[in-house]
């Protein structure tokens, strides 16, 4: 999650973010590493991937 720190506005992603300041103010921005607060979701889509496929898995096992 982005957030830009003079107005509050949360971002979920860098593209949202990008369309909503334009993309050289919004490279400006992070260039200068001001503004704009990054801060980490807990959960990724590559472990979410994951968790789905060891899931599937047990599932598999567990029938035979």
């Amino acid at each position: 999650m982005i957030i830009h720190l003079p107005t509050g506005k949360k971002f979920n992603n860098r593209k949202e973010a990008k369309i909503y300041f334009g993309t050289a103010y919004y490279y400006k921005m992070e260039r200068e590493k001001k503004d704009l607060r990054f801060t980490h979701n807990v959960q990724s889509a590559t472990n979410e991937y994951e968790e789905k496929i060891n899931t599937n898995k047990l599932r598999e096992q567990s029938n035979d």
